[in-house]
């Protein structure tokens, strides 16, 4: 297990969920190295035990805790013969809000570590950990020998740290769905009305994720209103992810919601790609770090979605060709959108056309590709010392 292969190409995740855990950065984590996988790259997972784990080819070994049971785990790689890198994918609630991952650098020795961030917002998890999150995070970073972000404004703040340019990699997240199948027969497969406008809404439903700016627009929306639809659940499966109150009896009669929960994988394709609309109004702005919103566009769907502080920030994706843009938190401004798009099917189906276009920029390929690439430096200065 962990082996590596005869030419060198072997890579070991840390993180702190994995399928089948609900949670985004589980996801990516299966989903970069099934792509790594197929460009011959040995690949295994270290993570909590979860009953039901299956890594589709990785090798998974679980580990209890992110400390000195961690270092015992890579030490028996280690003597084992097992040579590559350990790549941590770290996101605070997926290790308990324990700080202690964040000396995988020490604890790795002698592999090299690389490090994704892939959010360096102050979690909503643990708001008052600020300041010395990011002395915690800052030396993660400076002590990695690679560090990985996923959108430009996580890049800005990683440079601030003092990280140079050539141990920083931007490498977006792909969609963690599959390519929609039978998206023709979804509606009846689940039990929806078949002509009614469906207004979809994915993903989980913490606060930053703007549900309730959604219903407050359709509640402004004339009669017969659409059918808001709900797909994923209330939560991440991380320990740790506490929220606030979530579930669906705060939602008025006047609007018309079905919460499907969370389905097979194949289903929220299916159903993304022949929603009327997928409405995703993110508080503070969608971001290329939003996992959610590149899965709508990677199954064409007519994306809503709110507009970023810094609209730099959302290249390569286009306000008008690949998403309909509002500003976040004003449901008038929302209700317009939706408005204008379920009377114009004409300018929905150039939104599906250019989000399946731009989807390629967000390709697994291309990503386990860069990641081969930054595997291949870091091991190239590893025989150089």
């Amino acid at each position: 297990m962990g082996e590596a292969l005869p030419n060198g190409r072997a890579v070991v995740y840390v993180t702190g969920e994995y399928p089948p855990l609900r949670g985004g950065v589980g996801d990516y984590t299966a989903r970069l190295g099934q792509a790594l996988r197929a460009q011959d790259w040995a690949v295994t997972v270290l993570t909590r035990p979860f009953p039901g784990q299956d890594g589709s080819g990785a090798a998974i070994r679980p580990v209890t805790g992110w400390g000195w049971q961690l270092r015992r785990t890579l030490q028996e790689l280690c003597m084992a013969g097992w040579r590559g890198i350990v790549h941590l994918q770290y996101q605070a609630g997926a290790f308990d809000l324990q700080g202690r991952i964040a000396l995988l650098p020490l604890l790795a020795h002698p592999f090299p570590v690389v490090t994704t961030f892939h959010d360096l917002r102050v979690p909503y998890l643990f708001p008052k950990a600020g300041p010395l999150r990011q002395l915690v995070l800052r030396w993660l970073a400076r002590t990695s020998a690679a560090v990985v972000v996923t959108n430009p404004e996580d890049e800005r703040a990683v440079r601030r740290w003092g990280v140079p340019a050539a141990r920083l990699w931007r490498i977006p997240i792909g969609s963690n769905l599959p390519a929609p199948r039978e998206p023709q027969s979804v509606r009846q497969r689940l039990g929806l009305p078949l002509e009614r406008p469906l207004v979809v809404f994915f993903g989980f439903r913490q606060p930053e994720k703007g549900l309730e700016t959604l219903v407050a627009a359709i509640a402004r929306l004339p009669e017969p209103r659409p059918l808001l639809v709900l797909l994923g659940g209330e939560r991440p499966d991380a320990p740790g992810a506490q929220i606030g109150e979530t579930t669906t009896g705060w939602i008025p009669n006047a609007v018309p919601c079905t919460d499907l929960g969370y389905r097979p994988a194949q289903d929220v394709a299916d159903l993304l790609a022949v929603a009327d609309i997928v409405a995703l109004p993110y508080r503070d702005g969608a971001s290329l770090r939003n996992g959610t919103l590149i899965a709508a566009l990677a199954c064409g769907a007519a994306v809503v979605t709110t507009r970023p502080a810094d609209p730099a920030t959302f290249a390569p994706l286009r306000d008008g060709e690949h998403c309909c843009l509002v500003p976040p938190n004003e449901p008038q401004a929302l209700a317009r959108a939706l408005a204008e798009l379920l009377a114009d099917p004409a300018r929905r189906a150039r939104l599906r056309t250019g989000a399946r276009a731009i989807a390629t920029a967000f390709a697994w390929e291309r990503i386990a590709q860069r990641h081969a690439q930054l595997y291949e430096v870091i091991q190239q200065q590893v025989r150089r010392s």
